[in-house]
């Protein structure tokens, strides 16, 4: 296909003849109505409330660059829905003090979840990301198979935090389920620690409880709340990478989190370590979390015939008889290092962040294991990004899921 100097597209026929084909024309443009302009204008005063603290009318004119009427006629109609309120008055200026306004964070609230291996842990909290209850549900496997045991007590959880136990009057407007693994479009496709294949979380939640829900990757929550609270702050692009069962990243770039076709993004552990790996498939890990976890095996605990073959514990207590100096953990620590920066080698010359915080059971060893994985980088990629220990912990993935529901949640109350 060509193109003539009128910018039309031609076709070249059978003969090489060109015929000229119209133009495409552009859709029809749609029109803000009155009803768009209020929506964007309350939005941009319950942002800066939100984001700035209390604040006069006169201020909110001035940093939203809205008329005094368009200021007082949205902020009185937020004041009698509840979703802003006085907050006192400003004396910093001469005359007649000025009427503080503030947003009202727990006029709604949002449930967080955080789903692992062997358990799962509720909050709720109010729009201002406060925690107001807190449960947790140890999944019990002794009359079930360990998937459905995972659901049941995913659920018994959600029945509580969902119930008139938690003994608060500010009503619940959605739920946001961190869970491991690839989890798109609120369907589970395939989680490996907990069993699932296929699962449908979200519409299940939804169904019992009438709420909206949001299931996102816990690494990626993990990565969101670490650039919203933590090591990634004001960080132009991130990736979490977290240890658990097995190793998985979430990346954040300009402030969204990068899901990738299918949401499969961050599968890290999938990463090819040599050309031998094409001599084989893997189906329950990767390559690189494969030998990970074949190097480490020695140190995966054992209880009531019962062997913990999750990565993360096994990586502490091979830590623990590093410090005891053990030469043959040394060796494990040596190769396990090795392994984890290739994944972070290959992360950095594709996606190129500027922060790569260690998350998960990396957190009693991290300012070690950050600068173990450094020092193998310099001097072996163009760039080697900061590589920092997560400011959150264990409570990453819960504070990112929490957040990503207040999101949706502000947007909800927004748009009342």
């Amino acid at each position: 296909m060509t193109t003539s100097r009128n910018g039309d597209s031609t076709k070249a026929d059978s003969n090489g003849a060109s015929a000229v084909a119209p133009a495409q024309q552009p859709g029809p443009r749609r029109t803000a109505t009155t009803r768009d302009v209020t929506l964007i204008n309350r939005t941009a005063i319950l942002d800066l409330l939100r984001s700035s603290g209390p604040l006069s009318r006169r201020d909110i004119r001035h940093r939203t660059g809205l008329s005094s009427a368009t200021v007082e006629r949205l902020c009185q109609a937020l004041l009698e829905e509840g979703a802003i309120e006085q907050g006192g008055l400003d004396r910093s200026s001469a005359g007649r003090p000025s009427s503080l306004l503030k947003y009202v964070s727990d006029i709604r609230t949002v449930a967080a979840v955080d789903v692992t291996e062997n358990n799962a842990r509720g909050r709720i909290i109010d729009l201002g990301g406060n925690v107001l209850y807190e449960t947790y549900e140890a999944f019990d496997f002794r009359n079930a198979n360990a998937s459905t045991a995972r659901l049941d007590g995913l659920l018994r959880l959600v029945d509580r935090i969902t119930s008139d136990e938690t003994g608060l009057s500010s009503p619940l407007t959605g739920i946001g389920v961190a869970l491991p693994g690839i989890t798109d479009e609120g369907v589970v496709l395939n989680a490996i620690e907990l069993e699932w294949l296929n699962v449908p979380v979200a519409r299940i939640i939804a169904e019992r409880t009438g709420l909206p829900v949001l299931a996102e990757n816990d690494a990626n929550a993990t990565a969101y709340s670490e650039l919203l609270h933590g090591a990634a702050r004001d960080a132009e692009s991130a990736v979490a990478l977290v240890l658990g069962t097995g190793i998985g990243a979430g990346i954040v770039s300009e402030g969204r989190i990068h899901r990738g076709f299918g949401s499969a993004a961050g599968e890290v552990g999938y990463l090819l370590t040599s050309s031998a790996s094409f001599s084989r498939y893997f189906t329950d890990l990767g390559d690189v979390e494969g030998t990970i976890s074949a190097e480490i095996q020695p140190y995966m605990t054992g209880g009531d015939g019962h062997i913990d073959r999750r990565i993360g514990p096994a990586f502490r207590a091979m830590m623990r008889l590093v410090a005891e100096g053990d030469a043959e953990a040394a060796r494990a620590r040596d190769e396990f290092f090795d392994n984890i920066a290739l994944i972070c080698a290959a992360v950095t010359v594709v996606l190129a962040p500027s922060v790569i915080v260690l998350a998960g059971a990396f957190a009693q060893y991290s300012s070690l294991s950050a600068d173990q994985i450094t020092r193998r980088l310099v001097g072996r990629i163009p760039s080697v990004p900061t590589i920092v220990p997560s400011r959150l912990g264990f409570d990453a993935a819960i504070t990112g899921i929490g957040d990503l529901a207040i999101d949706r949640a502000r947007t909800a109350t927004y748009l009342a």
